[in-house]
């Protein structure tokens, strides 16, 4: 009996390592797939209301595409305008952001003179003093997750072939198991799809409403080009648990290298944790509710593990994949076990005649 565990145990931790390393070498294929079928998913709903007036599959899917990247492309249009303008106007921040230190610093040092800052040591202490470096960042992850995923046209067509071909993709799944296991397999495919939509739906909405929320607040404090940095920090919300906080930092710095008044880049760290807390208590909850059923200890795991494999992207895609894992597990009498532990809504239920502790 020992033995057979054993064994078991070894072959498992072996699947995973060559897991593993398939999804490490193998993320040029499988990213853009994976995108594609949660874009696919996703987009399923608005395909089936354009079917029954087009007719034609391929013109609804084309379409259906085109109801989705009309807005998106616009949007980017402006975000590219207002970030080459943030990019012109460093040189003259980078003089004046030394002067934004020394205000914050004679701030601080008022309030409490026995923390007695140093804007030099401050200066001197970091590696690079102006935006250009922060900003690099962005663009470059920006432009390695684009090659990760082998660019969105890629990862479009991919979406268009499974939106085309999705009955035989489904048949397909469904007659590799045994015919006692198709009915738990269709309820998986069900929740599934409930799950990527209610999740990708919530999480777009989730993004539109924070970077209008940041835009309004920033414009309010008085920042220069309010909508690129709420747009900003509204993508970056996509990020679990710091996205939000990522995204306050370079206004920071921005404000801090060319605000007139020394209150606004504190009233940005300020706005910004209120909209932290308001999006990590009210709105993700009320709006993403329990579709995500994972609870924080798996959710981080993910997170890990993905991003380790697949950068930012697989950071992104973390927890559609881990619910997806969740929901193919509590579908089998084997796996529901597993399925309950990665659960949001764990209860501990006591043994008969016993108390629980």
């Amino acid at each position: 009996m020992a033995q057979g565990r054993l064994q078991t145990i070894c072959y498992t931790l072996i699947i995973l390592l060559i897991s593993g390393y398939i999804l490490y070498i193998g993320a040029p294929i499988f990213i853009p797939i994976i995108f594609a079928i949660l874009l696919g998913v996703f987009l399923n709903p608005v395909y089936n209301k354009l079917i029954p007036f087009v007719k034609i599959k391929w013109l609804t899917i084309v379409l259906t595409f085109t109801c989705l990247f009309v807005p998106l492309v616009l949007l980017a249009t402006l975000f590219s305008i207002q970030l080459m303008n943030i990019f012109e106007s460093l040189p003259s921040i980078d003089q004046s952001l030394n002067d934004g230190i020394n205000k914050i610093v004679n701030t601080v040092n008022k309030l409490a003179p026995s923390v007695n800052l140093s804007a030099h040591n401050l200066i001197e202490g970091g590696e690079q003093s102006d935006l250009r470096g922060p900003l690099k960042m962005i663009a470059q992850g920006l432009t390695s997750t684009s090659s990760i995923i082998a660019s969105s046209g890629l990862v479009i067509i991919f979406a268009f072939l499974l939106m085309y071909y999705k009955k035989s993709f489904k048949r397909f799944i469904i007659d590799s198991f045994d015919r006692h296991n198709r009915p738990e397999i269709k309820g998986a495919m069900q929740d599934i799809k409930n799950t990527i939509q209610s999740y990708i739906g919530g999480l777009g909405l989730v993004v539109v409403l924070l970077s209008v929320f940041n835009t309004i607040g920033l414009t309010l404090i008085g920042i220069e080009y309010a909508i690129f940095w709420g747009t900003l920090a509204g993508i970056l919300a996509m990020i679990p648990y710091i996205g939000t906080l990522l995204g306050g930092m370079l206004p920071f710095v921005f404000a801090l290298s060319t605000a007139e008044a020394s209150w606004q880049p504190i009233a940005v760290v300020a706005y910004y944790l209120f909209i932290q807390q308001l999006e990590g208590n009210f709105i993700t909850p009320k709006i993403v509710g329990d579709k995500v059923d994972i609870n924080p200890l798996f959710a981080i795991l993910a997170l890990l593990f993905f991003g380790s494999f697949w950068g930012i992207a697989g950071v992104i895609l973390a927890l559609p994949l881990i619910s997806i894992v969740k929901i193919i597990l509590e579908h089998f009498d084997e796996t529901k076990a597993l399925s309950i532990l990665m659960s949001s809504d764990i209860t501990e239920l006591a043994e008969p005649g016993r108390e629980s502790n």
